[in-house]
């Protein structure tokens, strides 16, 4: 008999595949999950934002958009524009983290380099977001970037595994693969990573699959990703969702929107409006 990681059954080994039961129970998947889709664990995980998206200096959870923070080369933190403005207003003109003087590109490509040369996958991943999109000087690599990716899903950084998922299904530079983007968007998902979750949300929407899609729509909502309430709000106008999941998202949606908000990132989202309509 072996136990089952995602339904938690005791089964017969018949109920496995050869290569299913030589994997350690945690990521052993019986016949009748497999053919399932692994619906159970990939929707009982990732329902809760990691401490690791945290803000490193008000401690607070980053802001779902990357424009409402910025990453730091010198200390490979990202800090939300809350807390820079805040810095700012101090007088500190420095990195508001480390305190050490914003680098140019050249310096501050070689503070990445030194960090991946470490292992450090924030910096690879970094890295790889740079030669994404032909930054710093670096001419665009697309292949590169994947490497370096890849590098940095393999030691778990779930932003890897997201960039991963969105390089694969758009085939871009590289060859479309959307068996493994899907497998990568799961393992952000899983990670908590709420832009993930969205996109695996669209994909089962997109093919009809509308009772796994709110589901998907629902976990992300309720960690306050803005089109994911949308899509619960059309599901339950066209009568696929309940009045009881649209209340239930739009209550987890505030509670998340409220936990990541402050009076400085308030003020920070003031000040780049206002830069936007200045210039």
């Amino acid at each position: 008999m072996k136990i089952c990681g995602a339904c938690v059954r005791e089964l017969p080994v018949e109920s496995y595949s050869v290569e299913q039961r030589g994997l350690r129970q945690s990521i052993r998947r019986c016949e009748e999950c497999v053919a399932a889709g692994n619906q159970l664990v990939l929707m009982t995980k990732g329902r809760k934002r990691s401490e690791k998206d945290d803000c490193p200096i008000c401690q607070l959870p980053l802001p779902l958009d990357p424009g409402q923070s910025s990453f730091r080369e010198c200390c490979m933190k990202r800090v939300c524009n809350g807390c820079s403005v805040a810095a700012t207003r101090r007088g500190m003109e420095d990195c508001p983290f480390c305190r050490t003087p914003a680098p140019d590109e050249e310096r501050a490509l070689a503070m990445i380099r030194k960090r991946v040369v470490a292992g450090d996958p924030y910096a690879m991943f970094n890295l790889g977001n740079r030669y994404c999109f032909g930054r710093y000087g670096l001419e665009k690599d697309t292949t590169r970037a994947v490497e370096l990716y890849e590098r940095a899903a393999e030691l778990g950084l779930k932003d890897a595994h997201y960039n991963l998922g969105v390089t694969y299904m758009m085939g871009k530079d590289v060859r479309r693969d959307t068996a493994k983007a899907f497998r990568h968007y799961e393992t952000a998902a899983m990670s908590g990573y709420v832009s993930a979750r969205f996109n695996l949300g669209c994909i089962e929407r997109n093919v009809g699959n509308y009772e796994i899609a709110l589901q998907h729509f629902l976990i992300s909502a309720k960690l306050g990703h803005d089109d994911s309430l949308g899509d619960v709000k059309r599901l339950f106008i066209a009568g696929l969702a309940t009045k009881a999941d649209y209340a239930a998202a739009l209550r987890g949606h505030q509670s998340a929107i409220e936990e990541m908000s402050s009076p400085d990132r308030n003020l920070a989202i003031e000040f780049s409006q206002w830069y936007k309509n200045s210039v």
